[in-house]
C-alpha cells in the first residue's frame, strides 16, 4: 500500500518520519547505469575485451551514490599456432586471464543513509503532564542511519585455461582465482542503549577468497547405440578477513535477533567462523573440577571448557575461535547415457569440510530449556555416574555457565555430505510409430531426487541456505524446514 507519511511523498531528507500507524513509507529504489565495452579478435587466436561501467544507487548519500567499475579479460587460442597444429591429440587449447570490479549494493534498504523516526503507543507515548491516565505522542528513533556507506566493491581475478583433447572426447577447464570484496556491507554493531533502533549497513571491511574451479567431461561412444557423458566439477576455496575498519578489532554476530554470538568477524580467520567456549569434555568427579580452571557452576556431569589463555579461571576472555562453516572443497558429478531410445541422468553432489551449527540441540538436549528433553541422546545418553562417556551432560532443571547458558563448541558438527541431487530415466517412442497419430516426438520420464544422502550430521539436513557471498552468518542450523525430501515425478514431453 501507497501511502503519505505526515504530508510528505517518499522523499528523502535527513528528518524522515514513519507515520504512525506503522505503514510502509513510499520509498522508491532507483539504479543508474552507463558503460561501455570493446572486443578485438585476431585471427580467432588473441581475444580481448574490456568493460567500462559508471553505476549509481538511490540507497547512498548523494556524495557516496556513484562508482566506476572497470574490468578486462584476455586470451590466446594455441591451438591456432602452427607449431600446437602438428599435434594431433589437442583439438583445442585456449588459456586466458582476466581482471575487473563489480559494484554492490548488498540487500540494504532505501533509507540507509538516513536516520527515521517512528510512533507507537508503547515505544513513545509518554505521561508527562503527571497525570497516570494520560498520554501525549512522542517519537523515537526507529533507525540509525550512516551518510558515509558506499559501494561494496568485488574485485576478481583469475587465469586458466580450456582445452579438448583426444578427437574431441574429454573437455578441460581449469582456473585460479582470486576475489576480493572491499568495503563490505553489513550491519552496524550498536550499543545496548540504541534500543529497538534497525543498525544501519556501513562498509565493514575487507574480505579475500582464494581457490581453483576445475571440470572434465569425457564423452564416451561404446558403439552406435550406447552412449556416455561423464562430468567432474571441483572447487576449492581458502576464505579469510583481511581487514576492518580502523579501530576495529572485530565484529560479533548474533543470529535472528539473538544477543548471543555464534560467529565474529575477525581479520585472519574465515567469514562466518564461530565464536564460543570450547567444550574438553564432560567433569567426571569432584577431583577433576578442582583441578581445572575456575569455572561458574562446575561440577560433576556439566561441561569443561577450555582456559584458552590459561589464566586458570574461565570467563569471555577464552572464548575461541572453534568452527567454520566454509568447506574445505565442492566437488559434482554428472553422469549423462543413452542406449537406443533410453536416456539417462544421475546427478551426485558432495560438500566437504565445513562444520554446522546445530543449534536445535538447544532446545531438544536441555530439559531445563522447555521443562522437557525429546532427543534419544539426551535420554538415552546423558551423562550419570554409571555412563561417564556420555555425548549429552546430565539432566538437570537448573541453567547455568556449565551447561546451556553459554555459547559453545557443544553445538559444532561435521557438515559434509554427498547427496544423490537427481536421477532421470527416459524413454523415447520410436518416431516411425508416432507419424501415424500426428506426434513428431514422445518421450516418457521417471525422475527422482534427493534419492539418498551421505553425512555424519544428526540434524535433519547438512545442506543449509546461505553462503559467505551473501552473508557473514551462515552454517547454523536452527530448525529451518530441510530440503532434502525425496520427491518422485512421472511425465511425457510431446511435440506436433
Amino acid at each position: 500500500m501507497w501511502t503519505l507519511n505526515f504530508g510528505e511523498s517518499g522523499t528523502q531528507t535527513n528528518s524522515n518520519i514513519v507515520n504512525p500507524n506503522g505503514q510502509q513509507t513510499p520509498y522508491q529504489l532507483a539504479l543508474y547505469s552507463l558503460f561501455g565495452r570493446f572486443d578485438y579478435n585476431y585471427n580467432d587466436k588473441y581475444l580481448l575485451s574490456g568493460t567500462l561501467r559508471r553505476d549509481g544507487a538511490s540507497v547512498f548519500a548523494t556524495d557516496k551514490r556513484y562508482g566506476l567499475f572497470p574490468s578486462i579479460t584476455g586470451g590466446w587460442r594455441i591451438s591456432g599456432e602452427e607449431f600446437v597444429k602438428k599435434v594431433d591429440w589437442v583439438n583445442d587449447l585456449k588459456i586466458r586471464a582476466g581482471w575487473g570490479k563489480l559494484g554492490s549494493i548488498s540487500n540494504i534498504n532505501s533509507t540507509n543513509a538516513f536516520t527515521l523516526y517512528g510512533q507507537g503507543a508503547v515505544l513513545s507515548y509518554y505521561d508527562i503532564n503527571g497525570s497516570s491516565n494520560s498520554s501525549v505522542q512522542g517519537l523515537y528513533i526507529s533507525q540509525f542511519g550512516n551518510p558515509n556507506t558506499s559501494w561494496e566493491e568485488d574485485i576478481i581475478t583469475n587465469i586458466g585455461f580450456d582445452a579438448t583433447i583426444i578427437k574431441n572426447k574429454i573437455d578441460m577447464s581449469f582456473e585460479v582465482y582470486k576475489k576480493s570484496i572491499n568495503g563490505l556491507l553489513f550491519p552496524a554493531a550498536l550499543p545496548s542503549t540504541a534500543g529497538g533502533a534497525s543498525a544501519p549497513f556501513i562498509n565493514s571491511g575487507n574480505i579475500e577468497n582464494k581457490g581453483i574451479d576445475a571440470a572434465v567431461t569425457y564423452h564416451g561412444s561404446f558403439s552406435s547405440d550406447f552412449k556416455m557423458d561423464f562430468t567432474g566439477t571441483f572447487t576449492s576455496y581458502d576464505n579469510k578477513v583481511v581487514s576492518l575498519p580502523k579501530g576495529t578489532a572485530y565484529i560479533d554476530v548474533g543470529s535472528g535477533g539473538s544477543s548471543t554470538t555464534y560467529s565474529r568477524l575477525q581479520p585472519g580467520h574465515p567469514v562466518g567462523a564461530f565464536f564460543g567456549y570450547k567444550v574438553m569434555g564432560i567433569f567426571q568427579n569432584a577431583a577433576e573440577v578442582s583441578s581445572a580452571a575456575t569455572q561458574d557452576a562446575a561440577a560433576p556431569g556439566r561441561f569443561r571448557y577450555q582456559d584458552v589463555n590459561g589464566d586458570g579461571k574461565i570467563d569471555a576472555s577464552d572464548r575461541t575461535f572453534f568452527g567454520n562453516p566454509n568447506p574445505k572443497f565442492t566437488t559434482g558429478l554428472n553422469i549423462g547415457a543413452s542406449y537406443k531410445n533410453f536416456d539417462f541422468l544421475m546427478f551426485l553432489y558432495a560438500s566437504v569440510g565445513n562444520d554446522v551449527l546445530n543449534i536445535i540441540r538447544s532446545s531438544t538436549d536441555f530439559p531445563q530449556q522447555f521443562d522437557v528433553a525429546i532427543s534419544k541422546d539426551a535420554v538415552y545418553n546423558s551423562w550419570t555416574p554409571e555412563r561417564p562417556n556420555a555425548k549429552v551432560p546430565m539432566l538437570e532443571r537448573s541453567s547455568n555457565f556449565s551447561n546451556n547458558t553459554a555459547f559453545s563448541s557443544y553445538y559444532d558438527e561435521s557438515g559434509s555430505y554427498l547427496r544423490c541431487k537427481t536421477v532421470v530415466l527416459g524413454y523415447n517412442i520410436p518416431a516411425l510409430k508416432l507419424k501415424k497419430i500426428g506426434i513428431e516426438k514422445l518421450r516418457v520420464f521417471i525422475q527422482g531426487t534427493n534419492l539418498f544422502t551421505i553425512t555424519k550430521y544428526s540434524g535433519l539436513d547438512p545442506e543449509l541456505p546461505g553462503s559467505n557471498t551473501a552473508s557473514t552468518l551462515f552454517g547454523i542450523d536452527g530448525g529451518a524446514y530441510p530440503a532434502n525430501q525425496k520427491t518422485f515425478t512421472a511425465g511425457v514431453n510431446m511435440s506436433f
